[in-house]
């Protein structure tokens, strides 16, 4: 599974912090690819539907996930707040990802 993440808004921009990142799941340790695997399904990320365009907030957040998971490739956005439980779990997760690859610290 490939996932690419991207996060636009927020209070304060920092276009490093802004970047789109990749994530590899084949080159993760397995306990961590099956976390994400996990939860992509828990979130229902390939049938659940598009959430509708929503008046922009200030300083919210807008997150952009894409996953192929080398059957079906899906790309959703999801404005804060985000309403569903297993979606936020899944956005949580892909932010501390993120993080880390920035830092130098994770797979690309």
């Amino acid at each position: 599974m490939h996932i690419d993440f991207r996060i636009d808004g927020g209070l304060a921009v920092f276009p490093g912090l802004a970047k789109p990142v990749s994530i590899d799941c084949a080159a993760l340790p397995a306990k961590d690819a099956a976390r994400l695997g996990e939860l992509v399904r828990k979130a229902d990320f390939f049938g659940v539907p598009q959430p509708p365009a929503a008046a922009p907030m200030p300083d919210a957040r807008a997150y952009t996930i894409a996953i192929d998971d080398g059957l079906q490739c899906r790309t959703l956005t999801f404005a804060e707040p985000i309403a569903e439980a297993s979606m936020r779990e899944l956005v949580a997760e892909l932010r501390l990802r993120a993080g880390t690859i920035r830092r130098g610290g994770g797979t690309r």
